[in-house]
């Protein structure tokens, strides 16, 4: 492992320095007084700089030292929360070792880097330990008596282990060469296995160069898979050392090296080879066959120009025939020779975006002809004079829709659309009916709008304000009455608001026509917060809300609101009618009494009583539909249907 190293101008420097205990091509170790002054100082305001300034203060240039090293001195700062003086030194040379890059920190230690840690033992005892720390770079004295006896220690148990395990190999070895078999299942079985190369333990093998030769075939393959083809049983190999030999296998490439030895065994395995290699490519088969249903044609195309390559029983004995393969990936012999013989085979999106950019160069040169601007029709008519072609008006269509191109002729109004969607994403069915008699009390809500024409401004104008009233069409009686100068949303809601003395039944039904403001997102959210049905007249049928059109009638027959010369004079006008309409205008369809009245008569019925009023009012109901339908075909004769 290279490391950077201080040169010897800057090993003398160092050396120089007072502040500096020992020195080596890797690392320094600063003065445990020194380092456990600036620990010290570090303790009162926790930064770098602090580290920094008084580095510098005693003569230790930081940019001398480098960076991992203040590092270093900045981890063992913060790792350690039990320093003593005595521990300054010790701590001091820690600091140097993580400096080093020979050691690194561990938890609140330092530790061998692991892969120096096995360069050493592995040319132990041939070197000594003493010798390659100085080779490395550091000095004994800075790495310590007490870390080179621990690997010492360890370089003896490593020593002495192999030993043991020379020994058992060389046991197994001569039970088998003695036939006397072993006294236990493991690894030393395979000893003499023609794809083995050493035994280096009871669980643990190296595998010929033969083997990765063969089996990188197989390398897809689960390794206990690739080890049972060649007769070797996974149970007895450790777990680290099958994935090693996995590994081995995903990265070879030294292509095919010598057989082994020829025999029983050696055939028996090149037969399981063959075996599992037959799978192996049936199994890819199949997957590529599950596969070809998804691709399209060009990838289709590209799919059997790789088959066209494959070896066949043509040029390799045991090989499977053309056709043989096309079965088995599932595409036919004439969807084979066709994509590999028609060059435009799976190119048929690119030849018609090809030929829809020529269509819509010809279909652009009469659009813009003379710069006038022209509709589809236009253009479709126009096209043979121009360009001595013809496209069908939906072609013309399509290719300036997909080309984002909108002719500004006849144009559909973005506006006009919107409210359209809005109309039908908003307009309510009509629940009512025309059954407005047919209910009980406070059952069915009526409501419109109307125009109240009154007064002169300066110029003698009239003066418009409007009102929205709403009724209850089974007593007649008129629950609110309300004013204003705009026909908006919010005199509409301010109708509703006024209901709020009025209280429903459950579920109670509120008709209107289909005015814009009956169809905003707000009023029917109120409508619906009060705990009530929304219900809308067809477009254009006043019928379907006659008694609320009739109330209008009554009002504006009945009342001079024209008289009125000031908004609030129309209102006080609108406030008395509304109390007289209520308690003292009769009602001749309603036993000749005022909707109070009605309303309380009708409130008093019994059950029996009520039934009977409805079979009056479903008597009445029916005599009206038969009428309306009879005047229905008397009008479509007049206008010749």
């Amino acid at each position: 492992m290279e490391m950077k190293k201080y040169s010897a101008e800057e090993l003398q420097k160092l050396k120089e320095n007072a502040s500096i205990a020992m020195v080596s091509p890797l690392t320094v170790v600063i003065k445990g007084t020194i380092y456990g002054h600036i620990y010290e100082q570090w303790k009162k305001d926790r930064s770098i700089d602090v580290v920094l300034k008084n580095l510098t203060r005693f003569g230790i240039a930081p940019e001398l030292l480098g960076d991992s090293y203040v590092d270093a001195i900045i981890w063992e700062f913060q790792a350690r929360y039990h320093y003593s003086k005595s521990d300054m030194k010790e701590n001091a040379i820690d600091a140097a070792l993580i400096a080093s890059g020979v050691f690194y920190a561990k938890s609140t230690s330092v530790a061998w880097k692991p892969e120096i840690r096995h360069e050493l033992l592995e040319k132990y005892p041939g070197q000594s330990f003493e010798e390659g720390i100085l080779r490395l770079g550091l000095t004994p004295e800075i790495v310590g008596s007490q870390r080179i006896g621990a690997l010492k220690q360890s370089a003896r148990q490593e020593l002495k282990k192999k030993a043991a395990a020379e020994q058992t190999r060389m046991e197994r070895l001569q039970a088998i060469e003695a036939k006397e078999g072993l006294p236990e299942a493991d690894a030393f079985i395979y000893i003499k296995h023609p794809y083995v190369a050493e035994v280096t333990d009871r669980d643990k093998l190296t595998m010929t160069e033969s083997f990765f030769s063969e089996a990188v075939s197989l390398k897809d393959l689960p390794i206990e898979d690739i080890l049972k083809v060649y007769e070797i049983d996974a149970s007895l190999i450790k777990r680290s050392c099958m994935f090693q030999i996995q590994q081995e296998l995903l990265t070879w490439n030294k292509g095919v090296c010598a057989e082994p030895e020829n025999n029983d065994q050696t055939v028996r395995i090149q037969s399981n080879r063959m075996q599992a290699l037959t799978q192996y490519t049936e199994k890819q088969f199949y997957e590529m066959k599950c596969q070809v249903r998804n691709l399209i044609p060009l990838q289709k195309k590209e799919l059997c120009r790789q088959i066209a390559e494959y070896p066949t029983a043509l040029t390799y004995p045991y090989g499977y025939s053309m056709r043989q393969i096309l079965g088995k990936i599932g595409i036919s012999k004439t969807t084979y020779y066709k994509a590999l013989g028609c060059s435009g085979y799976g190119m048929g999106e690119e030849i018609r975006k090809e030929r829809d950019a020529r269509d819509l160069a010809v279909v652009m040169k009469v659009a813009e002809y003379k710069g006038f601007e022209k509709g589809i029709r236009q253009i479709y008519m126009m096209m043979p004079d121009i360009t001595g072609e013809q496209f069908a008006i939906s072609k013309i269509r399509r290719l300036l829709r997909n080309a984002g191109i909108k002719t500004k002729v006849r144009g559909e109004n973005p506006a006009r659309q919107r409210a359209r969607e809005f109309h039908e994403r908003n307009t309510k069915p009509n629940l009512l009916k025309r059954e407005f008699r047919l209910h009980r009390p406070n059952e069915v809500r009526l409501t419109d709008v109307t125009y109240l024409d009154y007064g002169h401004t300066d110029d003698g104008e009239k003066q418009r304000a409007y009102g929205s009233s709403c009724i209850d069409p089974v007593t007649g009686k008129l629950l609110a009455f309300s004013v204003s100068e705009n026909n908006d949303v919010e005199l509409a809601l301010e109708t509703l608001a006024r209901l709020s003395e009025h209280p429903t039944m459950i579920g109670a039904l509120f008709h209107s026509d289909q005015g814009i403001m009956y169809l905003t997102d707000e009023f029917q959210e109120k409508v619906a917060e009060m705990g009530m049905v929304q219900s809308m007249s067809k477009r254009g049928n006043c019928w379907d809300n006659a008694p609320q059109e009739s109330f209008f009638g009554h009002f504006k027959d009945e009342c001079n609101y024209e008289k009125c010369e000031s908004f609030e004079e129309l209102q006080t006008m609108i406030d008395e009618y509304a109390y007289y309409y209520n308690h003292e205008r009769h009602q001749w369809s309603r036993g000749r009494m005022t909707p109070i009245e009605y309303e309380k008569y009708m409130q008093a019925m019994t059950d029996e009583e009520f039934e009977a009023y409805m079979e009056a009012e479903r008597a009445k109901y029916a005599n009206m539909k038969k009428k309306a339908e009879k005047k229905a075909i008397e009008r479509a004769k007049t206008l010749g249907v």
